[in-house]
């Protein structure tokens, strides 16, 4: 049987998120680590309470995907599965999973929404926009609560009239909320969009928000068995993220970073059209479900000082359908007509170019520092026995690079040093060392090189897309005996 084109699509999607789910190790920011495996990892005793980040002791962060990622653990652990890396590879491919089919549900919920001439483009944009497949496998709260809302979305929308898309709707939008609660103003807009745009009877905004309660019941339950007492994770993100906690108060941003973000992070040919169609969404679409979707959300994160583009993730599979709704809108404006075709053939071919060498870079490399990179290769050279790792950098900064002690193997130390000629002999096992500098001539001879944190290749593509905020490329080396 001959497969469609639409079908031909989604088997290389299949194909681009598991190649990403393989080789996109590490994670992109540290809570993708120290706040859901860490924290699934005390829950297993395998670390201690005291020894998890403050956001466990004042339990702003909800139970959900820790509690997820502890039933994939003990699932894998039944059937001898044990290695770290293949663990965190099964969060990966687990998100990827849920990825594929939130964007597939929603593709075919707007498919009356989209001109024919577009599909195809849309459909590519969906599954293939550079970092879609590289969000696609975090298991983190921002890509699992857009991904919900999608869901939600592509229930809400899908043709029919079934008495209970609605209530379905609420319980997608309510597990998006609990998984990252300023995703409440995104779910609040569209109950506003089917109040005053849409002008729905009111008993089915009431059965949508009946689903949102339900799931945050579920949350309650969850966060009660988790954290071992009564407590309101949402309530306390809220509350606590906007103002910060004691010791750790957030550097606040002015809100023209976030279109610099935009612009500078999404590549400036990608940057420059996402941010192009997101003003010709809000002008010439104001009554659209998802100018009601994204500006409140928007308008959230630019109250709140502290920002991070990480913030705008929840937004991200979005994004294909407001780019549609931008071509359409420019293809049916005047100076589109009076463009010369090399001019929209160059410019389209530009766009291309950088989203396919994006794309392979983040399908094919470890995601952020590399630091589970050199985990892999000191697991390859020691095993499960212990080992010393001394990293060549001050404490404030170690966090660069740090590797999580859940992937190196039981009992092992790591210290700090400025000196990488000093004596280590003896300490414990097999000595490795983590420098971003060159070693001294001196020294060269102490230590044999293993492994570099990020591929070369990498490198040099980060060279033009990190500009001045590149960080240092890290090495391990061993001793030599």
């Amino acid at each position: 049987m001959r497969l469609s084109r639409t079908r031909w699509i989604f088997l290389a999607a299949v194909t681009v998120h598991l190649v990403t789910a393989w080789f996109s190790t590490g994670f992109h920011a540290a809570d993708e680590h120290y706040q859901v495996i860490e924290f699934a990892e005390a829950k297993l005793g395998h670390v201690p309470i005291n020894a998890l980040p403050w956001e466990y002791a004042v339990q702003i962060r909800s139970a959900l995907l820790p509690t997820v990622c502890l039933a994939v653990f003990r699932a894998a652990h039944a059937v001898g599965i044990n290695d770290p890396f293949m663990l965190a590879f099964l969060l990966r491919l687990l998100t990827a999973a849920l990825a594929l089919t939130a964007v597939t549900c929603f593709v075919r919920a707007v498919r009356g929404h989209v001109p024919e001439q577009l599909w195809t483009p849309f459909l590519l944009l969906s599954y293939f926009l550079w970092f879609l497949p590289f969000m696609h496998v975090r298991f983190t709260g921002e890509t699992w609560s857009g991904l919900l809302f999608l869901l939600g979305l592509a229930s809400l929308l899908m043709p029919g009239d079934s008495r209970s898309r609605h209530f379905r709707t609420g319980l997608f939008f309510g597990l998006a909320i609990i998984c990252r609660p300023p995703v409440l103003a995104m779910c609040a807009g569209v109950v506003l969009w089917l109040l005053f745009v849409q002008r729905e009877k009111r008993e089915k905004a009431v059965l949508l928000c009946v689903g949102i309660f339900t799931m945050a019941l579920l949350g309650l339950v969850v966060d009660h068995w988790f954290y071992g007492d009564f407590t309101l994770t949402t309530w306390n993100y809220l509350r606590l993220g906007i103002s910060g906690h004691g010791d750790h108060p957030f550097v606040a941003f002015a809100w023209w970073y976030y279109p610099a973000w935009v612009l500078k992070y999404a590549t400036l040919p990608i940057g420059a059209a996402l941010l192009a169609a997101a003003a010709m969404l809000f002008i010439t679409r104001p009554k659209h479900i998802l100018t009601w979707s994204i500006v409140p959300f928007l308008i959230l994160h630019i109250i709140i000082p502290h920002k991070e583009l990480r913030f705008l993730y929840p937004l991200a599979d979005l994004l294909p359908w407001m780019l549609t709704l931008a071509l359409v809108t420019w293809m049916d404006a005047r100076i589109f007509r009076q463009l010369p075709r090399w001019a929209i053939t160059a410019a389209t071919a530009l766009i291309v170019v950088v989203n396919l060498l994006a794309l392979s870079v983040v399908v094919s490399s470890p995601a952020g520092n590399g630091s589970t990179r050199l985990a892999r290769a000191v697991h390859d050279r020691a095993g499960n026995s212990p080992v010393m790792l001394t990293y060549v950098v001050d404490e404030a900064k170690v966090w660069d690079i740090l590797i999580p002690r859940f992937y190196l193997p039981p009992e092992s130390r790591d210290t700090l040093t400025n000196d990488v000629c000093a004596e280590t002999s003896g300490l414990l096992g097999r000595t490795f060392l983590i420098t971003s500098a060159p070693l001294p001539d001196q020294c060269e001879m102490k230590w044999t090189k293993v492994e570099q944190a990020l591929p070369a290749w990498k490198v040099m593509a980060l060279k033009g897309y990190d500009l001045e905020d590149a960080k240092p490329v890290w090495t391990l080396y061993e001793e030599v005996e």
